[in-house]
């Protein structure tokens, strides 16, 4: 073995007495001691050299000298004979106690680089962190002041800006990092120090700040390399924590339920067991689980064992910072490990907070779900489904808590990763939310997604994402001021919003509008038409504020206000916000309003204007000095304003848009051609006049679009007809035709070879010529058209002409029309010109739809069929004004005509042989027809109760397609005044319709028209009540209801049983009807109205609508149903049902007076048996139950008594599956040969054999025969 390398190094370092040493003496040696330690190799070193220099160096007058550069080298002295004499340390304990106690003096001096000695405290910490030192500290005996003394001396330097973090720390980790590997445990003060770094940090993140907090760096350096020791220390101290954080005290007990949620923001709680927590210390201990978890996840393996035992707590408090903690501990991805994967229990467990019993608890569970679903794909399917849920939440915090985090879901995140039908579904049925917030939100929510969608190709054409629009829109129809205001919003900012760009703009405009269904583009064309209106009423208020010397200004203001402000929200206090604004009197203001409500401004001025007003109502400034402002806060007036000015503003179809539009419309290549056709169609109704200077354009486009045709009868794809239409409507508003000779030759030869839509519209363009011009038109029309010819592929087209001009111009067919009535009757409707090839699905199909029999070929003959009744029912208009006698001679055999499609379900072929498809068209269209006569008073007499009593069987047929379209229909003429109010009471037959939407859009129209009618002063106010009489009339006659109540009758009082079904069956029928009309019309202003007129029907004779038929007593037992109906409402509503003191007679064509005698015995008379009366309170209660609850909730109420179901079960499913067999008595269905009074019958009186049998499905399964003359 080679001899050890000796130092050389001979000089005293220790002063004594007789040899004392100067400080700078001493300060020369030790550096010279220093020098030849430092380069002296472990391996290589004689160690009994260092005898002597190892003892002076711990002698108490170098350790404790005061000299700083004394210390230093003394420090970095004893680093390296600690170095060379490794791994055994050649002191003892208290000594190494003294040495690191000395060593621990100095680490505080890292900070000050300027020092002299700054190289040896450098050197000194990396020799100990090199030759891991420091675990001769974690050997000796109580250690932890010295390791607690070393943490926090390094966490302190960390701290100081003048310390080199980036030479250094590398250093201080491996120290710290040593005494944790072989400290047999560490104080808590340590740790505390360890993971406090993690809770300052995160209050950095949440100030949003990037910067890390000193010391930060070393513990997560630390806890990364030490995970599975601090992994135990950590979970030790969190149970120690919580232990901390809770307290026994039984002198306090508090019982938690939902009922206190308003707890959770309170520092304490107490459990049921009088346990009281530290909610702030508790908050804190789980976020800094939370930020272990973002940073070392590893470290709360156990500690996740915890968290799972708190989700099952008793406090909802607990539970709620638990299911907080899991939340942002899944949202954050990437991350080392799994969570759902590695702790499955918890994450299920998890997954169930949003059932939990609290309220509070649910709202937790969903509040962290958009920052999960954003940061990961895994589990999306999970949290989605959980959403699902707390969207359809009793409580409605927790749905509006859905709500509120969807929004903040990236519209991206929300399209790619949670969009799904179920969710949208949900969504879709939430926008009607009866709560105002939960509501806005979504209304908010869905149009901020189509507003982002529809910028991108690959969402645009979803279909959940083109429904947005519809459902948004559809709210229009619950007329509701406040949904409305949030309607006009969404549409202005999110669906339509504003852009400078022309062409992207009207390109939104024409995409939305092309994937509006039926109801939603009728909703927005509503709120187009509305447009103008109330332009015109701001126009009108300016002038009257500018006029100085009109006498009545503050009444007409006043007037306006009032009419303006019926449309807004109460809570916009809008007649007070109005008032206000105009009291400014800000000249500026009323000239920008002016220049935005006036139709021809163009789109910049409009949208700049309402900017500029805008930005001034928000400066405060502007109300300071006002004190006519305390009635009225700023946000009121601004919501008003910025409300007026949208409603107001011509945004939608100002001369910009309708530029564009005019492009589009002329490339018949554009993918919105079709859409933007439709919307000039309705510019030219509201809007002409910004139309006028681009008609020309439409007609010269038409005009060149013609030369190139090829009419030929196969010709039946043609949009012609929608420019024809945009010209027709613009010359409705009493505008000349703007065309040459070549413009009359082309719609001429519309007229005789177009399509059956073009030769419509061009009759009617062609009547808006000079008389001479279009005299010599419409004869050469008739001429060539006529004789008909029913093989000409151009039959269709010549009967739409004839159609039109029999409204337009009589004279010009004049001489045919007998001729032309006898044919279409021989010809048409009574023959049916079918290809045998038809295909087998055509033959079961039950509906043409729109589209179908415009422009298919094999509906041909159906078009003929209806054009057949438009044309016949257009000559009785023409002549609605002639003598009485000649107008009953033509229009009577029309009108049975028209009522025996309707009776025979579309049938009156003698063949039988009409597809089922053209059957439900014809009784729809007869029915149409027939409500269109009806408004002229030549025919009211005979278009009597017997034919509207007919119409009943289209509210309730078989095919949705016909109930829905003839209640369309229906719906419009009654809004419009276009149709007898004989007709109303048909709306309560959809009393039993099995379709929910036609059903809900049908009860929104009732109770909107009611409420609008209900408001007015003019003899329209009373309208439903007098339509409810007649309603009781129809349902006595209704054949179902005949039959029930006969069947009823004709049971023996012996045959117990048998007569209590049969009751119960007849009421239900009824029953259903009387309450379904009552829970829309009935108020606590009327309901003695009601009353008084149901008790009426006993003083009189009901006059049967069947000739020679005498009345039964089946309407009294319905007046006294409908009498007990109304007091059950009134005890449920708490409405005193008083006298009426008013008299109001019955109508006189349904009802006659009875004698005194008769009368006041039917008064005295009880229709309806003792018995039975708790049957029919109990069958009342139950469908005003089903018509104020929602299906969904009756499913989950509990079962009702044996009787309750049977006649629920009775009552919707299953009354009255009959076949009707009765023969009508007196039917005017004679067989068709000709229209002429005198005729032969006008229907064949018997279709037996057919396939038909006159026989037919009505909606409600029960099977009615076409041939009864129950009507």
């Amino acid at each position: 073995m080679t001899e050890g390398r000796r130092l050389k190094f001979k000089e005293e370092i220790v002063s004594t007495v007789s040899n004392p040493i100067s400080t700078r003496e001493l300060l020369t040696r030790l550096a010279e001691l220093h020098q030849e330690l430092s380069i002296l190799e472990q391996s290589q070193v004689d160690l009994a050299s260092l005898s002597v220099v190892k003892e002076q160096l711990v002698n108490k007058k170098l350790l404790k000298n005061t000299n700083r550069g004394v210390q230093a080298l003394v420090c970095c002295c004893l680093t390296d004979v600690l170095r060379l004499f490794a791994p055994d340390a050649p002191y003892s304990s208290s000594t190494l106690a003294s040495i690191f106690r000395l060593f621990l003096q100095q680490f505080p001096f890292l900070d000050d680089q300027d020092s002299v000695y700054y190289p040896h405290y450098v050197y000194m910490l990396e020799r100990i962190a090199e030759v891991k030192l420091i675990a001769l500290m974690t050997d000796l005996d109580h250690n932890e002041k010295l390791i607690v003394r070393l943490f926090e001396t390094f966490y302190a330097l960390t701290s100081n800006e003048s310390f080199d973090k980036e030479k250094l720390q590398p250093a201080l980790i491996s120290i710290l990092n040593e005494v944790i590997s072989e400290a047999n445990q560490l104080d808590l003060r340590v740790l505390k120090l360890i993971l406090n770094k993690f809770l300052a940090n995160s209050k950095n993140m949440k100030n949003q700040s990037n910067i890390r907090v000193p010391g930060f760096d070393l513990s997560l350096a630390l806890c990364e390399i030490n995970s599975d020791k601090l992994s135990r220390l950590v979970t030790y101290f969190f149970s120690e924590m919580i232990l901390e954080a809770t307290k026994n005290d039984d002198a306090y007990d508090m019982d938690y339920s939902e009922s206190d949620d308003s707890e959770d923001n309170k520092n304490n709680s107490r459990d049921g067991q009088g346990l009281m927590i530290d909610m702030v210390q508790m908050k804190k201990i789980h976020t800094l689980a939370v930020e272990l978890w973002r940073y070392v996840p590893e470290m709360l393996t156990s500690v996740l064992g915890l968290l799972d035992n708190e989700l099952e707590a008793d406090d909802p408090l607990v539970r709620s910072i638990a299911t907080d903690t899991i939340s942002k501990m899944l949202a954050m991805q990437p991350s080392r490990i799994n969570f759902p994967a590695t702790f499955a229990s918890t994450y299920l467990n998890w997954l169930k907070k949003n059932f939990d019993i609290s309220i509070s608890l649910r709202r937790t569970w969903i509040n962290g779900s958009a920052e999960i679903l954003e940061a990961r794909n895994d589990i999306t399917s999970d949290i989605v489904n959980g959403l699902l849920k707390t969207l359809v939440d009793s409580n409605d915090k927790v749905r509006l808590q859905t709500i509120v985090e969807l929004k903040k879901l990236k519209p991206s995140t929300f399209l790619d990763k949670v969009m799904k039908d179920s969710l949208m579904d949900t969504l879709f049925k939430l926008i009607r939310e009866k709560h105002h917030t939960i509501r806005t939100e979504i209304i908010n929510f869905l149009s901020t997604i189509y507003n982002y969608a529809t910028k991108e190709e690959t969402h645009r054409s979803h279909r959940m994402i083109q429904d947005i629009p519809n459902h948004i829109l559809n709210l229009i129809y619950i007329n509701d001021n406040t949904i409305n205001a949030e309607v006009d919003i969404a549409l202005c900012e999110k669906i339509l919003p504003f852009s400078s760009n022309t062409e992207a703009r009207v390109n939104r405009l024409l995409f939305t509008l092309s994937v509006l269904n039926d109801k939603a583009r009728q909703s927005f064309l509503a709120i187009l038409r509305r447009q103008p209106q109330v332009s015109k009423v701001i126009l009108q208020l300016i002038a009257i504020i500018e006029d100085e010397e009109d006498e009545h200004k503050d009444q007409k203001i006043g007037n306006a206000v009032k009419w303006l402000s019926k449309g807004f929200p109460p809570t916009y206090n809008p007649q007070e916000s109005l008032q206000s604004f105009i009291s400014l009197d800000n000249k500026r203001f009323f000239r920008l309003l002016r220049v935005i409500s006036t139709p021809s401004s163009d789109y910049d001025t409009i949208v700049n204007g309402m900017k500029e007003i805008l930005n001034r109502l928000r400066d405060g400034k502007l109300f300071d000095q006002n004190k006519l402002f305390e009635s009225v806060k700023t946000g009121e007036i601004y919501n008003t304003i910025q409300l007026l000015m949208l409603r107001s503003s011509n945004v939608f179809l100002n001369v910009d848009n309708i530029t564009e539009l005019i492009e589009i419309n002329n490339d018949s290549t554009h993918q919105f051609n079709q859409a933007a056709k439709l919307l000039l169609t309705n510019i030219s109704i509201i809007y002409p006049e910004n139309l006028s200077s681009s008609i020309k354009g439409i007609v010269d486009r038409l005009v060149e679009k013609a030369r190139n045709i090829d009419f030929c009868g196969t010709r039946i794809h043609s949009d012609c007809w929608k420019d024809l239409k945009i010209i027709h409507k613009f010359l409705e508003n009493g505008d000349r035709v703007c065309g040459n000779r070549e413009f009359y030759d082309t719609l001429f030869e519309f007229s005789i070879k177009g399509t059956v839509l073009e030769a419509k519209y061009s009759v009617k363009i062609m009547n808006k010529m000079e008389e001479e011009i279009k005299g010599v038109y419409f004869v050469k029309m008739v001429h060539h058209v006529w004789p008909l010819n029913i093989g000409s592929s151009f039959f269709n087209t010549h009967l739409s002409a004839l159609c039109s001009l029999f409204l337009c111009d009589l004279i010009s067919v004049d001489h045919i029309k007998e001729e032309l009535s006898e044919f279409l009757a021989s010809e048409v409707l009574l023959k049916n010109r079918l290809k045998e090839e038809e295909n087998e699905e055509a033959k079961l199909s039950t509906w043409i739809s729109d589209e179908d029999l415009n422009y298919s070929i094999e509906n041909t003959n159906c078009y003929s069929k209806i054009l057949a009744m438009k044309l016949l029912t257009n000559w009785l208009i023409s002549i609605s004004d002639y003598p009485t006698a000649e107008v009953e001679q033509i229009a009577k055999p029309i009108l049975s005509m028209l009522s025996s499609f309707i009776n025979r379900g579309g049938e009156i072929v003698s063949t039988n042989d009409t597809p089922p498809r053209f059957a439900s068209r014809l009784r729809v269209h007869a029915g149409i027809e027939l409500t269109k006569l009806s408004q002229y008073p030549s025919y009211e007499t005979l278009i009597d109760q017997r034919r509207i009593n007919r119409l009943i069987l289209l509210v309730q047929d078989v095919e949705m397609n016909v109930r829905k379209l003839f209640l369309e229909k229906l719906k419009k003429k009654i809004i419009q005044n276009r149709v007898s109010k004989k007709f109303l009471p048909l709306i309560f037959f959809t009393a039993f319709e099995p379709e929910k939407s036609l059903k809900l859009t049908t009860t929104t129209w009732i109770t909107a028209l009611f409420t609008k009618r209900a408001s007015s002063s003019n003899t329209e106010a009373l309208i439903f009540e007098k339509s409810y009489i007649r309603l009781l009339h129809m349902l006595g006659n209704h054949p179902e209801f005949k039959e029930l109540f006969g069947s009823y009758t004709e049971v023996d009082d012996s045959q117990e049983g048998t007569k209590h079904d049969a009751f119960k069956e007849m009421s239900m029928f009824a029953i259903t009807h009387i309450v379904y009309a009552l829970s829309l019309i009935s108020t606590f202003d009327n309901i003695s109205l009601l009353y008084y007129l149901s008790q009426r029907i006993k003083q009189f004779e009901a006059i049967s609508t069947i000739e020679g038929e005498h009345s039964d007593t089946a309407i009294y037992f319905i007046s006294d149903l409908s009498q007990a109906a109304l007091k059950y409402i009134g005890k449920v509503k708490n409405w005193n049902i008083s006298i009426w003191p008013n008299q109001l007679s019955l109508p006189s064509d349904l009802f006659s007076k009875l004698s005194n005698d008769k009368a006041n015995e039917n008064v005295k008379t009880n229709f309806i048996p003792d018995k039975y009366a708790s049957a029919i309170d109990e069958l009342i209660r139950l469908r005003w139950r089903a018509e104020h609850t929602p299906a969904k909730s009756r499913k989950n109420k509990k079962k009702h008594s044996q009787l309750e179901v049977q006649a629920l079960e009775d009552g919707e499913d299953n009354t009255g599956k009959r076949n009707f067999t009765k023969k009508r008595k007196n039917s005017d269905d004679g067989g068709i040969r000709s229209l002429k009074e005198g005729d032969q019958d006008y229907v064949e009186k018997s279709t037996k054999g057919s396939k038909y049998e006159g026989v037919r499905r009505s909606k409600r399964s029960r099977r009615v025969d076409y041939n009864e003359e129950t009507y």
